[in-house]
């Protein structure tokens, strides 16, 4: 009897700079879990156009050869692609064996007006795990992560304004600073697709201040085992680059395509992190009237998500007496 090939039964769906690539770090420990090589494939954000991306995005697809990474052994893993033919994503999963958790994280799929109907379309019993976090300072950490990536050199502000006059405001073509946080309609969207007790809310503070008892939650959620998770790293750190020499080097895409391959040991890579990049400093806050101005925009929002979720986000909007 034919055994039926390994697919994913479960999606870590978003947001960006929500905690998704840690939770995707924490799983990756567990026996009974088996997640894609790749950790955001977004194959099912079809809404995505690969000639609306920013350039230097699609060069870098082009180096990364993801047919190739995926007919391979797959043991490097590789951050994100947009892996958009079935058969090619189906592979990714090739080399499940009996885990009983199957899975992918592209936080993509959140803000895409696709993505749940296309997961659902695909597998309707999936189960859905959707992380958030205060919009304001998912905003402000998006900026900073586009600092060290060396898309932007300016102020918060200065990158909200440019990020406003992007011609096209898709995924990928543009930061969508303010955007991603808009999450009442986001989660309406899975809401509207799958039963309740197959989404999992997860907040960020949650992930981060209570790890092993957030994980637990995921474990039942997913109905394997509990397990004892190890937090050995930091996932995506928003480090700054150096100085400007640096800040040109990294823009050489297929210079960072290529150290990122050669490099495979963990020390190595922290090393050459250190000798490049700077930890931001913790001090660091964007203006008050800033702060004050997207509390405010977040405000009616952040009432719809509460009875969405079921979660208490005042703490989300005290700055604002919402």
């Amino acid at each position: 009897m034919n055994k039926t090939p390994p697919s994913p039964n479960f999606f870590i769906v978003g947001a960006a700079k929500c905690g998704t690539t840690a939770l995707y770090q924490y799983l990756s420990q567990h026996p009974d879990v088996h997640l894609s090589p790749i950790k955001e494939p977004n194959h099912f954000s079809t809404d995505i156009r690969i000639e609306d991306l920013r350039p230097e995005i699609r060069k870098r697809l082009q180096l990364l050869e993801v047919g190739k990474y995926i007919e391979g052994d797959m043991r490097v893993p590789m951050h994100r692609a947009f892996v958009t033919d079935r058969k090619q994503y189906l592979r990714l999963f090739r080399f499940a064996k009996d885990q009983k958790a199957i899975g992918e994280a592209s936080a993509s799929y959140l803000f895409s007006k696709t993505a749940a109907a296309e997961i659902h379309e695909f597998n309707p019993g999936a189960r859905i795990i959707i992380l958030l976090r205060d919009p304001v300072d998912r905003a402000f950490s998006h900026y900073q992560m586009d600092q060290r990536m060396a898309i932007t050199s300016g102020s918060f502000e200065q990158a909200l304004e440019e990020d406003r006059k992007r011609p096209v405001k898709n995924w990928g073509s543009a930061s969508l600073y303010l955007e991603l946080g808009y999450y009442a309609e986001q989660v309406r969207r899975y809401l509207d697709q799958f039963p309740r007790n197959q989404i999992l809310f997860l907040l960020n503070d949650e992930l981060r201040g209570q790890p092993q008892a957030t994980l637990n939650k995921v474990c039942d959620f997913l109905d394997i085992a509990p397990f004892t998770f190890q937090n050995d790293r930091e996932a995506n750190v928003s480090n700054l680059p150096r100085n400007s020499i640096v800040r040109r080097l990294i823009r050489i895409d297929y210079l960072r395509v290529k150290v990122r391959r050669a490099i495979r040991s963990r020390a190595v890579k922290s090393f050459v992190k250190n000798l490049l990049f700077r930890r931001k400093d913790k001090a660091e806050k964007m203006k008050q009237e800033t702060e004050s101005r997207l509390r405010r925009l977040y405000a009616g929002d952040l009432n719809r998500l509460s009875e969405l979720t079921g979660k208490d986000l005042s703490v989300w909007r005290k700055e604002t007496g919402a």
